[in-house]
């Protein structure tokens, strides 16, 4: 059965692929003002011509009149069918292309019409509760905010709307998949996951309602309750009011809050250009999102203790993207709702205009961390340091952060970078050595690929350091397979702990060798069908005599 490529799909491939990375990777564009410029791929010229833009997603020739979007480039210049050009950039970002029938996506459709259903429920239920009126007043969230954010009411009843969904006629089974009720302990039944919470609906760029939040009206825990993923939502994938800040886009800039109201409050103050990640950590696939659309980026979490660990994490997955963030700093205590609420909006400009860069916010945080006037604290902030700025891929930029360091402890800049050095590599090597493992059976034993990729996947989700030394041990090639696959199957678990595991550098030369035949046999299917399809060519015959011939080598214990 051949992929089921529907508009949705489609849309989320775009999504996590930005047209300007994807062509740069085969082009060489310059910016020219809000665009970018090449010489075109498609004919002979002397002068640019070839226009790319970001905002829009698409590109033109003004010489030859050639244009379209990253999937008819693929195609162009590539030589790639349509289905090519899609599996490589669902490949590119991690997205798993399903074989799937068109009843399940009429499936995926009635699961967003219950979501619109309770939506207007909920919206309903607001005007008629006078203590959940009372609550967005005291917060100062006006009627125009409401129906902006389509902002509701869950009642305070076990199954309202249970049985309002079925009085619309929806299945037990669909209603249960979108997370909206919970099937009682003993299977007699149903009720209401959401219950006495102001409700804020999650809905994607398509204007669909793919979610829920709800907030407790009092101080009774959990304060924020989310949707569990589904077909149709999955957290670390979204972000909360994206919509509206590309509906109403009019900066190249975006502030990422932790929460509904901090989003709405700023909103409220003309901030648009604001979202929330939705009850997770901030994610590689929402910065993703956010890199396709915005050029700059400000983090505007708690000013708490957990605020200011949660805003280092966000900026280094920035980083990790060799994107430039800068923080937001409150008050203590306060939050960007407390602060805009006090202070209103021109102090809240002032502080974006003043917010810090990478290392000025390290350097704050990890100065009042850590005592750097003794000995034991400057040890303590010198280690912490490092540890972070591993995640800047650059190394010239590593380097001038190194020379900051140095400034602020008076430490020589060649003793931090030796010390660098020593500490990643330590890192990379805690695997190398072969662990005597008399009379144990070996891990990678007996047992078929997919059970091989699964048991490697569950020990590198719980063992940063061994996903680190994979990383880094094996060719581009493994590490990039490895890298898209453990992306595709597990998401990133909070408060990692190292575990000593047990295997052996003998077992990851033996696994990577599997994974890589894979690929190498996928590779292989996909060129003949592609010399199929053009039988004289010749370079695609080399091609794949080439693959062939590593698979091969491979086979009869070739390693990386």
């Amino acid at each position: 059965m051949p992929y089921d490529l529907t508009e949705e799909k489609l849309e989320e491939i775009k999504d996590f692929n930005d047209i300007v990375d994807i062509i740069g990777e085969f082009i060489d564009l310059k910016r020219a003002g809000t665009n970018y410029k090449a010489l075109c791929p498609f004919h002979n010229e002397k002068t640019p011509s070839f226009v790319v833009s970001p905002d829009k997603q698409i590109y033109h020739c003004f010489g030859c009149g050639e244009g379209g979007d990253i999937l008819s480039f693929l195609m162009k210049y590539n030589n790639y069918t349509f289905i090519e050009a899609a599996e490589y950039l669902a490949d590119r970002a991690g997205i798993k292309l399903e074989k799937t029938s068109t009843n399940e996506n009429k499936h995926k459709n009635i699961l967003y019409k219950i979501n619109r259903e309770a939506g207007i429920f909920f919206y309903k239920n607001l005007s008629g509760s006078k203590k959940s009126i009372n609550y967005l007043k005291n917060r100062d969230i006006n009627p125009s905010i409401i129906k902006k954010f389509g902002l509701g009411y869950a009642l305070d009843s076990w199954d309202g709307l249970y049985k309002h969904l079925k009085n619309k006629k929806y299945e037990d089974e669909d209603i249960l998949k979108t997370g909206l009720v919970i099937k009682r302990e003993n299977s007699t039944g149903y009720y209401d996951r959401f219950r006495n919470r102001i409700i804020f609906p999650i809905i994607d760029t398509k204007k669909r309602i793919i979610g829920f939040g709800g907030r407790v009206l009092d101080n009774s825990l959990p304060k924020y309750l989310n949707s569990p993923d589904s077909e149709v939502f999955s957290k670390g994938y979204n972000l909360y009011n994206l919509n509206n800040a590309l509906k109403n886009k009019n900066t190249n800039y975006v502030i990422l809050t932790e929460g509904y109201m901090d989003v709405i409050k700023l909103s409220s103050f003309g901030y648009n250009n604001t979202v929330a990640s939705l009850g997770t950590a901030f994610t590689k696939h929402q910065v993703m999102l956010l890199k396709k659309y915005f050029d700059e980026f400000y983090i505007a979490y708690d000013s708490d203790e957990s605020g200011m660990k949660a805003s280092i994490k966000a900026l280094n997955i920035f980083k990790k993207f060799n994107l430039e963030a800068k923080v937001i700093s409150f008050p203590e205590n306060m939050d960007p709702d407390d602060y805009i609420t006090k202070f209103g909006k021109a102090k809240f400009k002032d502080k974006i205009n003043n917010a810090d860069d990478y290392f000025e916010f390290l350097n704050k945080y990890y100065s009042n961390k850590f005592n750097i006037g003794s000995n034991k604290g400057k040890v303590k902030y010198i280690e912490n340091f490092l540890e972070n700025i591993k995640n800047i891929s650059n190394s010239i930029e590593r380097e001038l952060i190194i020379e900051k360091i140095s400034d602020v402890t008076n430490i020589s800049k060649e003793n931090l970078l030796n010390e660098y050095s020593k500490k990643n590599s330590k890192n990379k090597s805690r695997y190398k050595k072969k662990k005597e493992n008399k009379g144990k059976k070996k891990i990678f034993q007996d047992i078929n690929l997919e059970s091989y990729l699964d048991k490697l996947f569950n020990l590198a989700s719980n063992d940063e350091e061994l996903f680190e030394y994979i990383i880094s041990k094996y060719d581009e090639e493994f590490s990039t397979i490895f890298g898209k696959e453990y992306s595709k199957n597990y998401k990133p678990k909070e408060n990692h702990k190292k575990t000593d595991v047990e295997i052996t550098t003998e077992e990851l030369d033996f696994l990577s060798n599997k994974i890589i035949i894979k690929y190498k046999e996928k590779e292989l299917s996909i060129l003949r069908e592609r010399l199929n399809k053009d039988p004289n060519n010749q370079d695609l015959l080399a091609e794949i005599n080439k693959v062939y011939k590593e698979i091969n080598n491979l086979r009869q214990g070739g390693s990386n």
